[in-house]
């Protein structure tokens, strides 16, 4: 008799396992998950777009109060997060060190985001050029980049001009920075060139009805 209670024990022990390795086996499903121990999982909280009774409009999402900062969005440094200085004038140079990582990243960073537009070397020969855009981005190396401050190019990465967007919801604060450095590390490479601009597309018949256009503009 305690041979077969034992043997009995074993094989529901033996079954138990076999279902929960078969439960944890990683596949997916439409039902939802199963909670032995519900704890707060159901707890009455308001999500995005809900309705509200309690608040006087009935809106469940509230607009921050005045002064309000994100956890990790504290920008106390205007010079890193800007590229100006409290004046408002734009620095000169790149607020940190720039170490072999920061030039590695910036590197990587312009090959992802600026090289097609800018080409790999920068000098404006981007694969977009294939398609003929009608306004050529700039060459890097002229003049006027090269007078440029360091944050100057920070900012028109970060806030665009003219045809170029921003890119400040793509590319990192330090990112930005890393790929200016990168700039750098190639215009020594190079040689400078007269600054250039270029016609600007000709409107459309709309357009032309109702925006009034320049007759040249400055590439990006």
């Amino acid at each position: 008799m305690k041979t077969q209670a034992t043997t009995r024990h074993m094989l529901l022990s033996l079954t138990v396992a076999v279902i929960v390795l078969t439960g944890c086996r990683g596949g997916t499903s439409d039902d939802p998950p199963v909670h032995l121990n519900r704890n707060m999982d159901t707890q009455e909280k308001y999500t995005a777009q809900r309705a509200s009774g309690f608040f006087a409009d009935g809106k469940a999402m509230r607009t921050p109060p005045e002064g309000t900062v994100a956890r990790g969005q504290l920008r106390e440094d205007p010079i890193y997060f800007t590229g100006k200085d409290a004046g408002g004038v734009y620095v000169p140079a790149i607020p940190f060190e720039v170490d072999e990582a920061a030039l590695k990243r910036g590197a990587e960073r312009f090959g992802i985001y600026c090289s097609p537009c800018h080409g790999f070397t920068g000098d404006g020969k981007g694969k977009i050029m294939e398609y003929k855009y009608p306004i050529p981005p700039t060459n890097l190396y002229e003049q006027r980049i090269y007078d440029m401050a360091d944050g100057n190019i920070f900012e028109v990465i970060s806030n665009g001009v003219r045809n170029m967007p921003s890119y400040r919801e793509q590319i990192p604060v330090r990112d930005r920075w890393c790929i200016v450095a990168h700039v750098r590390t190639l215009q020594t490479k190079g040689t400078p060139v007269p600054s250039t601009t270029v016609a600007a597309p000709a409107p459309t018949a709309d357009a032309a009805q109702s925006t009034p256009t320049n007759s040249t503009e400055t590439a990006q």
